[in-house]
């Protein structure tokens, strides 16, 4: 054995580095400079070996494992010092060697006293002085008489350059010294951190930097700040872009492992008793999340141990527990809980199993290569579907796994991200990423970003990739929106969909019916509200209708239920006024909302409906479409285990002019209404005019405004062949294209009818080919017989009020049969209902005349008879 080796201090038991250490473990071979940063730079820190140590202390034992032969401490208030003999006397040897007189010399050190280098003796400085953390004695910590700045640099300048012997400087408070350096050294110690950055040292030395911004970009932009160090700051820039390889190292606050040695070893030396054992990881949980160090802790566990155990609710009563934590325990109990959510809930369990084999296969030292699993993940869904919620557990999930230290959660929007003046979009963003380090940010509406003309947001996006690599196993970031809209977001950066796999995309649906019902009674419940069962069945018609009547843009999903429930008791409160000691009544149906009372209705039966349909002349084989359309949607919805709900069919009407199509149409709508599968059933009538624009984009703007007016309804749109155009410039076939993708998006909420001649309906349906898979039902519209159209004639003169005298009929009958075959040998079309409906008002119009010759006395008797007279004969329409 040497007699170096025998100089040097030994341990019995190797110190582990805390797990709070991120980053670098040791100064990186052949980096000159080794940044130590962060909240614990001045705080003590806990081994596995239950020592406590200040961050000196671990930094020497850091840097002695690591082969350095010299360790040198200096301090805005101690020039130079050593923490253990062996490093204060090969210095003095050094100096020996170099010149061996009673005045000790050092190469390359030239001060006040020429090249000789003063060191105290040990013997008269008094006791040694121990560590800050009052444990192992290091030797005696000393260092030469006060000395000036210039004294400093000359001092340490020289031990840096040296070749035989591996020396670490160590500036504790480095932000201290830098930003109090004299102003007349400014320059000189500038030029001497620019060489040692540069490397101009001795092989293997390195100047170990310890700051206490919390994250290196604050210790950067501190440096910056300085103005005087210009090469320091670029080295630390440098650094900073080379983050994916460590070489840097930061010291947060005690995380749960160190803390709970911490507890073990105040319960060892102070008998602190433990309230409950089983609780012992959540009470470590919840004194991580204060992000309070161990000097604080130490004293406050010293302190309990003399009057109480050890408890959350403890911690709580003494003020040192203020954000709150949840037990991970109840983590998958609260979220198995939580009404639907079934596919988040499968693909959590999933994501656990993928993590947790990570760390299993880690351990065993394989897929140490391989990339491990993307933690950042995609929520989209519309506003209410619990994303937000979700993600506050994600934080606990990850946290519960080892991979994040706090998991809280940071909830941003844009506008948090991104301001309007040039550089302010990268503070914002970087500010928020510093304060979800350690835990999820999420971004709701995140394609927003992409969506700012002005360039900000892209700057934003840009930032926040860079610190997605540069936190890595730091931060996790969570985006939310439309499913649409994420993916344009993808697409505006190509590094995004990188971050985000696809199996990390996770679709939050609509919460259904009798979802949305559950949880407006869980809302009621915990408002403090009981209710009437005639209360309970109203509602479940009312999220019923708000389900099927629901607009993504809009609709709030959970949100919507919670607002309701709200206002439910306010009506309630407003009704009953209820007081202190006395009775308290339950919710009836009279506390219903007004504006909700409406999504109850009340539609007619639809065997009522039904009989005004058969009331209609003509129409057999309609009549009987009808009716088994309406069987068979009756019977799916009295099917509730049926994979594929009920709803109501887009449909053709092909037939004549007059035939009946837009009343039926309208029948439609109030049998759907009647089944339940819509809410108004209005008829909105449309035309090519109504749909098609004369400039390029107008024409499916024109399309969706009338799709929005028959939402909840029907939209008949009338000889809708028209819509194929014939020209090269022709917008009609856009219109077809909208209407094929809104048809879609409002499936439930919309039904459409085309309506027109059976040719020209036929070819309008081969014209694209998604348009004869969106009509599931077709119904033909026959010509009116003979018969039918006197029928049709008669109830109409009647519903008007009108007697009809001899002949009247018959001789309408040879009218309407004589212009049906004028048509036919022309080529034309009969009208059928339409024709009747013209010749009716022709029949009124000379009825006007006639009666209005006769004596004033005789017009009130005669002005309701409809006579021979007033019919025109045949082949005239006058």
């Amino acid at each position: 054995m040497t007699a170096d080796s025998r100089d040097r201090p030994r341990f019995p038991v190797p110190m582990a580095v805390p797990e709070r250490l991120t980053g670098a473990r040791r100064p990186r071979l052949g980096e000159p400079i080794w940044v130590v940063h962060g909240a614990g730079a001045d705080d003590q820190l806990v081994g596995a070996d239950l020592r406590v140590r200040g961050a000196e202390e671990m930094l020497w034992e850091i840097l002695h494992d690591a082969g350095y032969e010299r360790i040198v401490f200096s301090s805005f208030r101690e020039a130079v010092y050593f923490r253990d003999r062996h490093s204060r006397e090969l210095t003095r040897r050094t100096g020996e060697r170099a010149a061996p007189r009673r005045s000790r010399t050092m190469r390359h050190f030239t001060g006040p006293l020429g090249d000789r280098m003063v060191l105290a003796d040990p013997a008269r400085q008094g006791a040694a002085a121990r560590s800050s953390a009052g444990g192992t004695d290091f030797g005696p910590r000393t260092q030469p008489p006060a000395a000036s700045d210039p004294q400093r640099m000359m001092m340490l300048d020289s031990l840096m350059v040296q070749e035989s012997v591996r020396t670490a400087v160590v500036v504790p408070a480095a932000d201290t010294l830098l930003r109090n350096m004299q102003m007349d050294m400014r320059r000189s110690f500038a030029e001497m951190i620019g060489r040692w950055s540069a490397g101009q040292i001795g092989a293997g030395n390195t100047c170990v930097l310890l700051f206490s911004q919390a994250e290196f970009a604050d210790v950067v932009e501190f440096v910056r700040g300085l103005d005087y160090l210009p090469q320091l700051s670029s080295r630390l820039e440098a650094l900073a872009v080379r983050r994916a390889a460590p070489t840097v190292t930061r010291i947060g606050t005690p995380d749960e492992p160190e803390l709970s040695r911490l507890i073990q070893l105040v319960r060892l030396r102070n008998g602190l008793r433990i309230e409950d054992w089983n609780a012992l990881p959540h009470i470590t949980r919840v004194m991580a999340a204060q992000r309070v160090g161990v000097r604080t802790w130490l004293p406050e566990l010293r302190s309990m141990a003399e009057r109480r155990t050890l408890s959350v609710e403890a911690l709580r009563e003494l003020g040192l527990a203020e954000v709150p934590v949840l037990d991970s325990r109840d983590l998958w109990r609260r979220l198995d809980s939580m009404t639907g959510l079934r596919q988040v809930k499968d693909f959590l369990v999933a994501h656990r199993h993928a993590l947790e084999a990570d760390a299993a296969l880690r351990e065993l030292g394989r897929g140490a290569d391989a990339e491990p699993t993307a933690m950042h993940l995609v929520f989209t869904g519309n506003p209410g579907t619990g994303k937000t919620m979700v993600a506050g557990m994600i934080g606990e999930f990850y946290r519960d796994l080892g991979l994040l230290r706090r998991g809280h959660l940071v909830d941003a929007s844009v506008e948090d991200l991104v301001s309007p003046y040039v550089g302010e979009t990268s503070r914002l963003t970087g500010a928020l990423v510093r304060q979800a380090l350690d835990g999820v940010l999420f971004i709701d509406e995140a394609y927003r970003l992409s969506d700012q003309r002005d360039g900000h947001g892209g700057e934003a996006i840009d930032l926040l990739l860079s610190e997605m690599e540069n936190h890595r196993d730091r931060l996790v970031v969570i985006i939310a929106g439309y499913p649409d809209k994420i993916e344009e977001f993808f697409a505006a950066n190509p590094g995004l969909a990188s971050r985000f796999p696809a199996g990390n995309r996770l679709d939050f649906p609509d919460y259904s019916p009798a979802e949305l019902h559950a949880i407006l009674l869980r809302q009621l419940t915990e408002l403090g509200l009981t209710w009437c069962a005639g209360l309970s069945a109203a509602l479940r018609t009312i999220t019923s209708e708000l389900y099927r009547t629901r607009d993504p843009e809009t609709f709030g999903n959970a949100r919507t239920m919670r607002e309701l429930a709200t206002q439910i008791k306010r009506e309630w409160a407003q009704r009953t006024r209820p007081v202190r000691g006395g009775p308290v009544d339950e919710a009836t149906e009279d506390d219903i909302p007004q504006r909700y009372r409406p999504l109850l209705g009340d539609p007619a039966p639809l065997d009522e409906v039904l009989a005004e349909l058969d009331e209609l002349v003509g129409l057999g084989a309609v009549k009987d479409s009808i009716r088994r359309i309406a069987a068979v949607l009756e019977l799916r919805r009295l099917q509730p285990n049926r994979p594929s709900i009920a709803l109501a069919p887009h449909m053709v009407f092909t037939g004549s002019p007059g035939t009946g199509k837009t009343t039926v149409a309208g029948l439609m709508g109030r049998v759907f209404v009647a089944l339940g599968l819509l809410h108004s059933g209005h008829v909105v009538t449309a035309t090519r005019a109504d749909l098609v624009a004369g400039y390029v984009g107008q024409t499916a703007e024109k399309t969706r405004e009338k799709v929005m007016e028959a939402l909840d309804g029907v939209l008949l749109i009338d000889e809708a062949y028209a819509l194929r155009g014939g020209v090269s410039n022709d917008f009609g076939p856009e219109a077809i294209t909208e209407l094929l993708t809104l048809m879609v998006d409002w499936r439930g909420r919309l039904v459409v009818i085309v309506a027109g001649y059976p040719e020209e309906m036929a070819a309008f349906l081969r014209s694209n080919p998604g348009l004869a898979s969106r009509f599931e039902q077709h119904l033909v519209f026959e010509d009116y017989s003979v018969p039918e159209l006197r029928l049709i004639f008669e109830r109409l003169a009647e519903s008007e009020g009108f007697q009809l005298g001899q002949g009247v009929s018959a001789k309408v009958v040879r009218w309407l049969e004589a212009d049906r075959d004028g048509l036919q040998q022309r080529g034309e079309r009969f009208a059928n209902g339409r024709t009747v409906k013209n010749l009716f008002g022709v029949i009124e119009s000379r009825l006007a005349q006639r009666v209005l010759r006769l004596p004033e006395a005789e017009r009130a008797a005669n002005a309701m008879l409809i006579t021979s007279i007033d019919v025109p004969d045949p082949g005239r329409t006058r």
